[in-house]
């Protein structure tokens, strides 16, 4: 897991979540991404569902600025980390994620049911 992990993570063990003394294989800013996107997928296949297989027909150029603006506080939160101004902590790293990974998990779900073409 840290093999796969480490391709897209830096894994330091001081921006990660633990479950007792096992570090998760990616941060926690990672683990917020990854979790919500999971969760934005779930719902937009069960929001279809609930709407009997009719999708919703989801402009991409929508789904663009949608994504663009669910993309600044995960933004905000690694220029904070970086210029040192605001590092937060990984709480609140995972939560400044979970806009950005919600979306996204949305619009893959929207193109795999054809909803955005």
């Amino acid at each position: 897991m840290f093999a796969i992990g480490g391709v897209v993570c830096h894994q330091l063990p001081e921006r990660s979540f633990f479950i007792g003394t096992h570090q998760l294989p990616v941060c926690a800013r990672c683990t917020g991404l990854y979790a919500s996107a999971v969760a934005g997928f779930v719902v937009w296949c069960l929001f279809r569902l609930l709407r009997r297989g009719r999708g919703i027909e989801v402009p991409p150029r929508s789904a663009l600025v949608v994504l663009a603006v669910a993309a600044v506080p995960t933004a905000l939160s690694v220029a904070g980390g970086v210029s040192g101004v605001a590092d937060g902590t990984n709480l609140g790293r995972a939560i400044l994620a979970i806009p950005l990974g919600v979306t996204a998990g949305a619009i893959v779900a929207a193109v795999a049911t054809k909803d955005l073409r």
